[in-house]
């Protein structure tokens, strides 16, 4: 009987724990399941931001353009139904020929009233009252944006000045866009669907709604919005929406809400609904974090220049003309035969602005070439034994960048080449525009997309590419080189005993401690959450072994006051075969450091040699 009851205690003591174990293991899935979704919702934030981005630099490159259209000038001087008739098939043409559709045209003239609107046959109305902004257009002679709720929707407004050539303010382009596209575009790309919903204190504003929808006063302003999502909100839990401030899940979604907000506080609520199964899980176990690359939206720069077609007789006349034209651009132009320029704008002086002229200019220089830096990646004087103007005129599809170092700081400029035809010789139009600090948020990206956010180390994007690299050189020029892979034992109990931010300061100081140790030329990434891959170029196995070695000691010698408890790592050492890809050798140190903790950790062990076709 006794031993009856002792066995039932033990059984019900190994229940227990089993479902203790249980317990824990769904809890640390849990939080880990949860890490994964907020690090989901913050690449659709980053998406969303991407594509707002870039819909407001669509909106300003087109109202520019606009602004500097011969049409819209005339027909803010002088109003006719032609005029009128014109602008809106360019308007229509502007619809098709870019990815942000609906696209609302405003002309207002300097009087505030509206000229034209692509949406409706209603103009002469004074807009100045209701929309103050657009006397700081006319008076800062700058294009303004903003985000705002009218009438109809929330929607993007662009507003640029249309200057005459005398510099005088004629009026203004008004250029406005809905928020439709840039949700279905969220939707095709990163498959999220989106509600946009306009806060209700817009309800009284919003008096011609163009959904007409509306739930508990929000207006529903994507019309692209889904019935069933639509009906989920319907049934009373928006508000717990609004106020949860991570996300929710409801009927196999994460709902993420994003407010948009201006200086008067939020505008709108951004819910974005991705269903549960599309999240990646499937490196949740270890902790494995992948970075989405930030895109960049593509700047387009659209630059209409009016070619003005001289006669002889007039030469002189519409040489000044021209002169008044690309003055008025804020980018630097000249003119060049060839040999040296022979005209240029107000802006190529403050370029170089130790001349007060070109005669001073030309004392000194013949070419603007003469002053680019020697850069790889940089236009020079000669690009594959072409003059570079005819090389930049030959590559149209290329992106030609020249680097000029003015009074102490370097600038970048984009260049573009067009010949100027029907003249009595052949003339180059040359268009330089500064991309300096474009080029600068360029390379924070490029760097900001390889690196791990945590451990300044190199992460997994970088990891493949240095990989890819090392192997290509390596079959090339029939060199060699090994990789590490290790992670730090037991670094569980550490997370479990201190706390994740603990843990990440471990994995800091690790970090420090074995770039320390390796060459400039070796490459260290987070390949994992606690796991590491070192690159050691043209490096053969027995050099790795003792590095791997000395990284093993390196980690074993950190201070209690760097880390809290003594630390250990295993470690797998491989060297490319001639039969190795990228995915073999991988495999292969992947197997060493299983080995290396298979035969009790903090060793170093180093991987299986690949066995060639004739040796299999």
């Amino acid at each position: 009987m006794k031993s009856y009851k002792s066995f039932s205690w033990l059984l019900g003591l190994l229940l227990l724990a089993l479902l203790l174990a249980y317990v824990l293991y769904s809890q640390a899935e849990i939080k880990l399941r949860h890490e994964a979704v907020l690090q989901d919702k913050q690449e659709t934030k980053n998406t969303i931001g991407t594509l707002v981005q870039a819909q407001q630099q669509t909106n300003l490159l087109l109202a520019q353009s606009l602004a500097e259209n011969p049409i819209i000038e005339e027909l803010l001087q002088r109003p006719q139904p032609l005029l009128r008739q014109k602008l809106s098939q360019l308007t229509a043409n502007l619809n098709n020929a870019t990815s942000f559709k609906d696209i609302w045209v405003q002309l207002v003239d300097i009087d505030g009233r509206s000229v034209y609107r692509s949406w409706t046959e209603k103009v002469g109305d004074n807009l100045l009252p209701f929309r103050p902004e657009i006397g700081t257009v006319f008076e800062t002679r700058r294009s303004l944006q903003n985000i705002s709720v009218g009438r109809f929707t929330i929607s993007f407004k662009t507003m640029t000045p249309v200057i005459s050539d005398d510099g005088t303010v004629l009026g203004m382009v008004d250029i406005v866009t809905q928020f439709t596209p840039l949700t279905q575009k969220l939707l095709n790309d990163a498959g999220v669907e989106t509600v946009l919903l306009v806060d209700k204190r817009f309800q009284s504003v919003l008096t011609r709604a163009l959904t007409g929808k509306f739930i508990d006063g929000y207006y529903v302003a994507n019309e692209n919005a889904s019935k069933a999502l639509l009906e989920q909100l319907y049934q009373g839990r928006l508000q717990a929406f609004l106020e949860t401030p991570d996300y929710t899940r409801i009927d196999g979604y994460v709902v993420s809400v994003f407010p948009i907000k201006s200086e008067d506080g939020v505008l709108a609520y951004w819910l974005a609904f991705k269903p549960y199964d599309a999240i990646d899980f499937s490196q949740v176990n270890w902790v494995l974090q992948k970075y989405v690359v930030i895109s960049i939206g593509v700047i387009l720069l659209v630059l209409l220049l009016a070619v003005i077609i001289m006669s002889r007789s007039h030469a002189e006349a519409k040489k000044r003309y021209y002169r008044q034209i690309i003055n008025s651009v804020s980018d630097v132009i000249y003119i060049s035969n060839g040999k040296q320029v022979v005209d240029a704008n107000a802006h190529f002086f403050e370029l170089f602005d130790e001349f007060e002229n070109l005669e001073t200019f030309l004392k000194r220089y013949q070419c603007v070439c003469e002053v680019f830096e020697r850069e790889e990646g940089f236009l020079q004087p000669t690009m594959n034994g072409m003059f570079w103007l005819d090389y930049v005129l030959m590559h149209p599809n290329e992106r030609h960048k020249a680097k000029i170092v003015h009074n102490g700081v370097p600038q970048i400029f984009l260049i573009k080449v067009k010949t100027m035809m029907g003249l009595s010789e052949r003339l180059y139009n040359v268009l330089m525009q500064d991309i300096t600090q474009i080029e600068h948020y360029e390379q924070e990206l490029k760097k900001l997309s390889v690196t791990d956010e945590l451990t300044g180390a190199g992460n997994r994007l970088a990891c493949n590419q240095a990989m890819e690299k090392e192997i290509n050189r390596s079959r090339r020029y029939l060199s060699t080189f090994s990789v590490i892979l290790y992670d730090l034992d037991f670094f569980k109990k550490i997370n479990d005993t201190f706390g994740h931010d603990v843990g990440d300061t471990v994995l800091v100081e690790v970090t420090a401690a074995v770039r320390a140790a390796l060459r400039d030329t070796d490459v260290l990434c987070r390949y994992g959450g606690e796991e590491f891959l070192v690159i050691l170029p043209q490096t053969p196995i027995a050099e790795a072994l003792q590095t791997a070695e000395r990284l093993r000691s390196a980690v074993e010698s950190l201070s209690r006051e760097q880390v809290p408890v003594p630390l250990t790592s295993s470690f797998g050492v491989a060297e490319l075969t001639r039969w190795d890809t990228g995915f073999t050798l991988l495999k292969r140190v992947d197997r060493a450091l299983y080995q290396a903790k298979e035969q009790g950790r903090n060793r170093v062990e180093m991987a299986e040699e690949v066995l060639g076709p004739q040796e299999n």
